[in-house]
């Protein structure tokens, strides 16, 4: 079922990090809660408004997560399949987009272990071609692209669970309880992950402030 749900929006609705999220497909008035009832029903015109609407969002804070951009958009297709699938599940609807991004979040954590263990076994041959460096914007001096780099891999040698928090809290600009929900962790486990992340960047770093 998920295979037939990914196939159908890679080619009705293309790729979610190419999406135009501000496109008329979004104007409709529609509510999330609105949406995720005619999605219940079977309506596949929901499903891909559902889709527009959120998939910057969530596509935006994946792909500078997992720093690929092919396990990115695998990332969000298995998402968004996964959450049509369980819809009937969710019990605040009109919560739908962090709900998407909780499970997004789940997803990125799972890649991150196998990535690390195919690192360990020298199996992996993934690029990196969207770090923080490559992301940057075009004006952005080398100085600061060198800057960018090196927090890049810094934060590629945190434990997995430290560094998503610390992506979606200084770079996505998540609250805590936003990254609370998506992690499936508590407010206080975020803070404390936040300042554990904190404090191994400037250890690796050899700053007094990690740079942003």
């Amino acid at each position: 079922m998920a295979s037939t749900a990914i196939a159908y929006h890679r080619t009705v609705i293309g790729s979610p990090l190419e999406s135009d999220a501000h496109g008329v497909r979004t104007t409709d008035a529609s509510t999330d809660a609105d949406l995720v009832g005619r999605a219940r029903n079977g309506d596949r015109r929901a499903e891909e408004i559902i889709y527009r609407r959120h998939v910057r969002y969530v596509g935006g804070a994946v792909t500078r997560l997992m720093r690929r951009r092919p396990d990115a958009e695998d990332v969000v297709q298995d998402a968004f399949a996964s959450a049509f699938e369980d819809l009937a599940s969710l019990r605040e609807p009109e919560a739908l987009r962090g709900w998407i991004a909780q499970i997004a979040v789940r997803l990125v954590l799972r890649k991150f272990r196998r990535q690390r263990l195919a690192r360990a076994l020298g199996l992996d041959r993934g690029t990196d071609d969207a770090s923080l460096a490559a992301l940057a914007d075009p004006d952005v001096g080398p100085e600061r692209r060198a800057e960018l780099a090196g927090l890049d891999r810094a934060l590629a040698r945190l434990a997995p669970e430290l560094r998503v928090v610390w992506m979606l809290r200084r770079v996505e600009g998540w609250d805590v309880d936003e990254v609370a929900r998506a992690c499936e962790t508590s407010p206080a486990t975020v803070k404390r992950r936040s300042a554990d992340a904190d404090g191994q960047l400037r250890a690796i770093l050899g700053l007094s402030k990690v740079p942003t």
